[in-house]
């Protein structure tokens, strides 16, 4: 029986891993075990024969020679050769069959990640459930992947001692030239048994991008006919049978594999998330689009119900589709002996006549792959809906109420209305804006779901909580939809909105929304025009390959709490006080200080410099005060890139507060230097005069806040920022007593 504490962590691993649960304190706890000392490999450039071959094959491929300029680099290379080692190449044809082999190695990328000694300790295979006493009982919280109900049901499936080799899988096209006249459709793909924070950067062990698929061009004559619309949904899952060949097989029967650290594993590869737009989504499911009967890919929502009304149903009465009905349906079309009868059961259930490839991966079904996106959920609901409807009333209330609202609201927050990329939505869709009640409900509500579903550690508490948000969100939506029909022309149904029925099921189910949000994936299209541009002929791009897109991963090893920057020269009390003589609240600055560290010396128990009081002068010519411009605050993470006027956190003896940072400063008492900071406290409903602002020692600030000024004294607080600012406001009101409505 463990001695629980509050803020404990209890680690439980799955039953098939034969570990035994462990307990630690919160400051002991760490998700990922430490890098580890293993040494590198002796051999990096493999399955090249040598450095030497690997390094004339990267050459030709970065300078974009053709067939003959890189016969001349080969046979220089012979000439000159100092025969130290052996240079097999004889012709062009023999780097492209070696590049060929090392895309057909079976997990090619994935078997060098998995030899990566800065990578492997990072990397989970056998399922976490993560549980924090909060002095009562333990509660449950997911991040990753393999933190989720779908990487532990993977892992029950599996013969004892077989461990999930989970991929993410990304799919869309993109524009590689300016104009679009070139177009390319990468399959990317990263390893989900490594931490959301390296799957999703842009080092090593983030996406690759492990093949193209072909881009079927548009005849007009059988434009958005069926027959042209089955035929690239079957080349789409014909290529992508090609890339997953290698895998499909071993999904069977696993492989082992000798890590590095000499252990032998039984890996069985899986794909446990699709991320895509919804136009993908219907190609990934082989589902007949938003007109079909069955038009959400993920669940059972049927059309004429869904057209009455578009929004999420409550959980109780939505069954999901499974990727074997979905197949027998299929098979059973197949069997019928006319076209008519064949179309008839298909169009019964949604479906295409085509086989689906990823049926091939045993324990990969499509439909729970698929997961609701933030990214264009946020780009079409709000930008097209929410954001427009604000924008047409803002119009009606006439010029001067617009030239008002721009002048207040984009004087603070500069920003631009008319984007074509979904995240600029995201960001500037959390301002606030004066509206009618129910859309401002409405918008406000939106920020709230997309605050909760930005949080990157879930518990079973903000799972519930966010569930509620939705459904509060749903409830005003419909209130407004119905009370706007006859003045809007706007179609509401739409499958954006339906498919936030899923958000919490999916978060459940495969861990925080960042492992399979769109935007790390879509966020490397702009390296791949880059590439494009810099590193091919501008002709068969795809067999050019536009090269891996990774860097090293960079890891912080500071772990103090306060750290302080920027420090101007040293001044004396006479030189602060002349340069902030417009300011009242520097007025007898030494003597506000010296009050203050008296008292604070004494609280945290130091002795004071030769047994006397502080007694700092004016009148002093040693300069006893170094001036800061910059803090870094280390802290437990519950910021948005917007300006934060300089407000704080602060944790004083009775509560939390928030303060504007006025001077920050490093004092020299005796031989001890103390970060300090001039603050004016926000610790009353109205805002104590500027003049009364108070010294605090750094460590008392938790993070920065967001607020924006209102007048000339007082702020407004901007809780939807981001999820720090949302909980940690949450927590204020909470801990005043505030009823939190929902």
């Amino acid at each position: 029986m463990w001695n629980t504490m509050v803020d404990d962590i209890k680690l439980e691993y799955h039953p098939s891993s034969r570990i035994t649960p462990e307990v630690c304190t919160f400051n002991e706890f760490k998700c990922h075990p430490p890098t580890s000392s293993t040494p590198p490999n002796k051999h990096p450039w493999a399955p090249f024969k040598s450095r030497s071959e690997f390094e004339i094959a990267e050459l030709a491929l970065e300078a974009c020679l053709n067939n003959d300029q890189t016969d001349r680099l080969i046979m220089l290379c012979n000439r000159c050769a100092f025969q130290l080692e052996k240079f097999m190449f004889k012709n062009h044809k023999d780097i492209c069959e070696r590049w060929d082999a090392v895309s057909h190695r079976t997990t090619g990328w994935v078997t060098d990640l998995l030899h990566d000694p800065r990578l492997f300790p990072r990397m989970v295979f056998d399922v976490q459930h993560f549980l924090k006493f909060d002095g009562k009982t333990f509660i449950h919280f997911i991040d990753e992947p393999f933190t989720a109900e779908s990487f532990w049901n993977i892992q029950s499936q599996l013969p004892p001692g077989g461990k999930p080799l989970a991929f993410i899988l990304y799919v869309d096209k993109t524009r590689l030239s300016s104009f679009g006249t070139a177009r390319g459709y990468p399959v990317v793909v990263c390893l989900a048994n490594l931490p959301a924070d390296i799957h999703n950067g842009q080092g090593v062990g983030s996406s690759y991008v492990v093949g193209w698929l072909l881009i079927v061009k548009e005849d007009r004559d059988h434009a958005g006919k069926p027959s042209l619309v089955n035929f690239k949904n079957t080349i789409w899952h014909e290529s992508i049978s090609k890339i997953l060949s290698s895998l499909a097989s071993k999904s069977y029967t696993g492989q082992w594999f000798e890590c590095p650290d000499n252990i032998l594993q039984w890996f069985f590869p899986i794909i446990l998330i699709l991320s895509a737009d919804y136009k993908e989504q219907c190609i990934m499911s082989l589902i007949q689009g938003i007109k079909c009967l069955w038009p959400c890919p993920i669940c059972l929502c049927y059309a004429p119900a869904y057209n009455e009304s578009p929004l999420p149903p409550m959980r109780p009465l939505l069954a999901y589709k499974s990727e074997y009905k979905s197949q027998e349906v299929v098979k059973a079309a197949q069997a019928k002996v006319t076209a008519e009868e064949k179309e008839e059961k298909l169009k019964e259930y949604g479906l295409r006549d085509i086989t689906n490839a990823f049926s091939a991966m045993l324990h990969t079904d499509v439909h729970n792959a698929l997961s609701w996106d933030q990214l264009h959920f946020n780009g079409g609901l709000y930008c097209d809906y929410l954001w427009a409807k604000l924008q047409k009333i803002v119009v009606g209330l006439g010029q001067a109420k617009v030239a008002q609202m721009d002048k207040s609201r984009y004087k603070a927050f500069p920003c631009c209305i008319f984007f074509t990329d979904g995240s600029v939505y995201e960001d500037i869709s959390k301002d606030d804006s004066p509206l009618g009640y129910l859309l401002h409900c409405c918008i406000w509500l939106f920020l709230e779901v997309d605050t909760y579903v930005a949080l990157e550690v879930h518990t079973t508490e903000t799972i519930s909580a966010g569930r509620q948000v939705v459904q509060a969100f749903s409830t005003y939506l419909q209130q407004y939809i119905d009370k706007s029909t006859d003045e809007s022309n706007k179609n509401w149904n739409f499958s954006k909105l339906h498919m936030s029925v899923h958000i919490f099921d999916n978060i459940e189910a495969k861990g925080a929304m960042c492992n399979y949000n769109t935007k790390p994936n879509e966020r490397m299209h702009g390296l791949l025009k880059d590439l494009y541009l810099l590193c091919t002929n501008f002709r068969d791009v795809v067999p050019q390959d536009l090269g891996d897109v990774d860097d090293l991963v960079s890891l912080d090893a500071d772990s103090s709490h306060v750290r302080l920057g920027s420090r101007q020269a040293v001044q004396t009390f006479e030189l602060i006080e002349d340069a902030y003589k417009e300011d009242a609240t520097f007025t007898n600055f030494w003597v506000k200080l010296n009050t203050f560290l008296i008292n604070f010396i004494q609280v945290i128990q130091l002795s004071i410099p030769g047994g006397k009081w502080v007694q700092f002068k004016a009148s002093d010519k040693i300069g006893h005060i170094t001036e800061c411009h910059f803090l870094k605050v280390d802290y437990e993470s519950f910021f948005f890139n917007a300006v934060c006027f300089n407000c704080v956190f602060i944790q004083t003896e009775a509560n939390v507060i928030f303060g504007c940072l006025l001077f920050l400063f490093e004092c020299v008492v005796g031989d001890i230097t103390h970060s300090l900071a001039l603050i004016h406290p926000f610790d009353a409903p109205t805002a104590r005069p500027r003049v009364q602002a108070k010294f605090f020692s750094v460590r008392s600030i938790i993070c920065r806040a967001l607020l924006m000024p209102d007048g000339s004294t007082n702020y407004l607080v901007i809780d939807n920022v981001d999820t720090d600012m949302f909980l940690h406001v949450k927590e204020l009101h909470l801990a005043a007593g505030h009823p939190i409505c929902i």
